[in-house]
């Protein structure tokens, strides 16, 4: 339950901040990151549910159904870093209707874009909208702050779900 209400927390916070800033947002933050360093490397996962669906989460009109690769719940599951490469998808629905994608996705070397105490290890976040455009107004920041007390976890909220992963 810790788990669900700090991944909530963390949503909360992320779409709070794209809307707060949305009109007047020009891709720059505090750790002096950038939209087109941070998550503009990502692209839409199209494969995503050729992968494992790891977890759902339901919690009144908000269901959350994850996804991300075979190799990564094999290192979940013998306890080793999440491999370069790993992809963790989150679709979210708000009253059965889907309203966003959530990705983030690990490359080595992709943390030394933000100063030590701005960095989530090497992942990096963004979101899109349902048609699987990027929203340009999220430049992931808000995720890379909440995932950061995940460090012990390899900065993934849902990891020990992937451990239960068949």
């Amino acid at each position: 339950m810790k788990v669900v209400a700090a991944f909530v927390l963390c949503m909360a916070f992320s779409l709070g901040v794209a809307a707060l800033h949305a009109e007047t947002m020009t891709g720059a933050d505090s750790s002096g990151a950038t939209a087109a360093v941070g998550n503009e490397l990502i692209a839409f996962p199209e494969s995503y549910r050729d992968g494992v669906h790891y977890n759902t989460i339901d919690r009144g009109s908000i269901r959350e159904e994850m996804y991300t690769s075979e190799a990564a719940i094999a290192a979940a599951k013998s306890g080793k870093p999440l491999p370069d490469g790993t992809v963790i998808l989150n679709e979210w629905y708000e009253d059965g209707q889907l309203t966003h994608y959530f990705v983030m996705e690990k490359r080595i070397g992709w943390g030394a874009d933000y100063s030590e105490d701005a960095r989530a290890g090497d992942w990096r976040f963004r979101d899109f909208h349902p048609d699987r455009s990027p929203n340009l107004s999220d430049n992931g920041t808000g995720c890379m702050a909440c995932h950061r007390s995940q460090a012990a976890k390899d900065f993934v909220w849902t990891r020990d779900r992937m451990n239960e992963a068949k």
